[in-house]
């Protein structure tokens, strides 16, 4: 019974550390205000929350600019959702 419990705390100690380490890497990213020049010479990836409603949501994009650099910048958009109202 204590091996039971010691094994669930750590994963639960592991699963929070590692919510941690993907709250640490969103906080990198930059967010977009209006006019803010951005120099994107390659999309990566664009991450949203999932809506089945109509709302604004924050997105994520991550990019390479033209000095080869990985970059992230937050913006609010509509979700998927409004596409279909």
């Amino acid at each position: 019974m204590n091996r039971a419990i010691f094994t669930s705390a750590s994963l639960l100690l592991t699963l929070l550390a590692s919510g941690s380490v993907f709250a640490a890497e969103s906080a990198d990213a930059v967010p977009y205000s209006y006019g803010m020049p951005l120099d994107v010479a390659r999309v990566i990836s664009i991450d949203e929350p999932n809506s089945l409603t109509c709302e604004t949501i924050q997105a994520k994009m991550t990019y390479v600019d033209s000095q080869g650099e990985e970059k992230s910048v937050t913006y609010l958009k509509e979700s998927s959702a409004c596409a279909n109202s």
